[in-house]
């Protein structure tokens, strides 16, 4: 049905096709963040004031290095982080060393990297989502992680997907090309595999009658962070034709569903 259903990409030359990543992720938050429990996840949190985490549960321990400078209180559901500030010749000294955290909420580990910065509080949500979590790895058990890939493009192409994907519908234009439209029009979250999947359309524009198709074009920054995979299910697109591209990415783990 298709023809060519999936390219695959070396990670080293993934980092080459996106430049300016990491600031991008870095910038800070004030509204609510959210942590998953599949991936290692960076965030920033207040270096000046009070951060507050909230579990699904009760909060059993939070693991830390307490030489880096951070005080811990566990209340209930709820654990509250102070990056400690200190006195140098009377001159204020926050902190700037990033520092690992690790949540035990239940069974439930949450591994995060939090950097101090110099913003307002944070509040941080540790997701839970154990069901869809242990579908997807009774899904793909077995598989290696190209069979993880494939299954999952498949999935998208075919549109036999399965419950336990997280499906979030999308409207949104990137105009970044002169020849066609590119429409975000879903985001597909598998749980528990640290990945995600974006799907666009794509139409020709103007006066264009034909044109190929690469998937080399479309690892741009404005349409994936931290591409693996893509799929397009026509290479050449004529006038009246909708092309579909699909694009493997793994999640930064700071953000949520509405973010995509």
């Amino acid at each position: 049905m298709f023809k060519k259903l999936v390219w695959l990409l070396l990670l080293i030359q993934i980092s080459l096709f996106c430049p300016g990543h990491q600031s991008l992720a870095e910038e800070a938050r004030t509204d609510v963040q959210t942590v998953l429990p599949e991936v290692t996840t960076r965030i920033n949190l207040s270096a000046t004031d009070i951060n507050r985490f909230i579990c699904y549960m009760d909060v059993k321990d939070v693991v830390f290095s307490k030489e880096k400078g951070m005080t811990v209180k566990i209340m209930g559901k709820d654990a509250f982080i102070k990056f400690l500030i200190t006195k140098e010749e009377d001159k204020t000294v926050y902190a700037q060393t990033p520092s690992e955290l690790f949540f035990v909420c239940g069974d439930t580990v949450y591994s995060i990297i939090a950097i101090p910065r110099r913003i307002p509080s944070q509040t941080v949500k540790l997701i839970y989502n154990g069901e869809k979590i242990k579908e997807n790895l009774s899904l793909f058990k077995g598989l290696p992680y190209e069979g993880k890939i494939v299954k999952i493009l498949r999935a998208a192409l075919t549109g036999d997907i399965p419950e336990s994907f997280t499906v979030t519908q999308a409207n949104k234009e990137i105009d970044i090309f002169k020849d066609i439209t590119v429409r975000l029009t879903r985001v597909i979250y598998v749980e528990g595999t640290g990945l995600k999947l974006k799907e666009y359309l794509s139409n020709l524009t103007g006066d264009n009658a034909r044109l190929e198709l690469n998937e080399k074009d479309f690892l741009r920054v404005e349409l994936t962070t931290q591409p693996v995979a893509v799929a397009i299910d026509r290479l050449t697109l004529t006038k009246g034709e909708t092309a579909r591209i699909l694009i493997l990415e793994r999640k930064t783990g700071s953000e949520d569903y509405a973010g995509f």
